[in-house]
């Protein structure tokens, strides 16, 4: 796995998993706090994906379209670094 691909897969991870915690803060308890430290984390963790994915070299298109459909990036994304990990 190339190193583009462990820091776009690093950061799907991460975008996926701020977007868990918000989503859950809403469905339970919908603590403001909670959203104000998340949400602006989850913003640079989702424009993180997509500028590194739509600047890296050597992606697959899929790969760059994945990266910028909000709230689903970071599983697609991960997905999709997987597969171009197996085919190199």
């Amino acid at each position: 796995m190339t190193p583009q691909l462990k820091v776009l897969g690093a950061l799907s991870l991460l975008e996926l998993v701020s977007v868990v915690l918000l989503l859950g803060n809403l469905l339970t308890v919908h603590d403001q706090t909670v959203a104000t430290a998340l949400g602006p984390a989850h913003g640079a963790m989702y424009l993180a994906v997509a500028v590194t994915a739509l600047l890296g070299r050597g992606l697959h298109t899929t790969t760059r379209v994945f990266a910028l459909i909000p709230v689903l990036s970071g599983p697609l994304t991960m997905r999709q670094v997987r597969r171009e990990a197996r085919r190199r």
